[in-house]
């Protein structure tokens, strides 16, 4: 199986969604999930200038500058990350995971002669995983952040953006009862911010986690091997899976990128 070693043009998706810097935050996010992805590559005058995430999303229409302005009127360019961080088809797929793992990010704009010509993401790195002994257990996290059904979703951003994970399980007396996105988050921050409420500010501190949360769960059991896990990360793609009992006992979690560092 090739590793490290392949090229960044044999994995890469061709031909990706893009979006103008022009286009409203509520037209990226509706690409997002008409799409069932998590990042667009962000155009002007056909050019890459940056990169939006349902992480942006999520941390732009949940803070208080876009208060006043509906989710339709905020532009692109206001919450997109910028300058992209980019690489050649030809670059090795090792470059392309130091990429990812130094700067903390899970896509990648493949530019070629100052086009664009595919994406790289670390769901299309996971075909690389070695089939090895490893199991869920042994390259789960067993500190991972975690929120309560009953935690507001403001706070459960707060957890994120404090703690950079892009999903959080939601455990309740141990159990685990769900599983809460960036995207999730995003959905729901605008959600709020479309609503004739006046008082925003007071709606938003209303919504729980426990109306926003993927239930029941996708998980991971301590005892699947390598194979199975990346099969269940290409099924649900979702950053980050969580690892419990049968019984519910929430035990860990499994990140992409922790996937990802086994490539050799």
């Amino acid at each position: 199986m090739p590793g490290r070693s392949a090229r960044v043009f044999e994995i890469m998706k061709r031909n990706p969604e893009r979006i103008s810097k022009d286009a409203s935050g509520l037209e990226a996010l509706e690409v997002m999930e008409r799409r069932d992805i998590t990042h667009l590559t962000v155009v002007s005058d056909g050019r890459v200038v940056g990169v939006v995430s349902a992480w942006d999303l999520m941390e732009g229409f949940g803070s208080s500058r876009f208060t006043r302005i509906p989710p339709s009127r905020v532009r692109v360019s206001s919450l997109m990350s910028e300058p992209a961080i980019t690489v050649s088809p030809e670059e090795s797929v090792g470059r392309a995971i130091d990429l990812m793992v130094e700067n903390d990010i899970s896509f990648l704009p493949v530019i070629s002669k100052g086009e664009l010509v595919g994406v790289l993401t670390e769901t299309d790195l996971l075909s690389l995983v070695p089939e090895g002994g490893e199991t869920a257990e042994s390259v789960m996290k067993v500190g991972h952040p975690r929120v309560m059904p009953v935690d507001r979703i403001v706070h459960a951003r707060a957890r994120m953006l404090e703690t950079g994970a892009r999903s959080l399980p939601v455990v309740d007396e141990g159990l685990l009862v769900g599983l809460v996105t960036d995207l999730n988050l995003a959905k729901a921050f605008v959600e709020v911010r479309e609503s004739k409420f006046r008082q925003q500010s007071d709606l938003v501190r209303r919504v729980l986690v426990e109306d926003v949360m993927i239930e029941p769960p996708p998980r991971l059991e301590a005892g699947y091997h390598l194979s199975r896990v990346v099969e269940a990360f290409l099924e649900f793609g979702i950053p980050s899976l969580p690892v419990a009992e049968d019984s519910g006992e929430f035990l860990g979690v499994v990140t992409r990128k922790s996937l990802l560092k086994l490539i050799r």
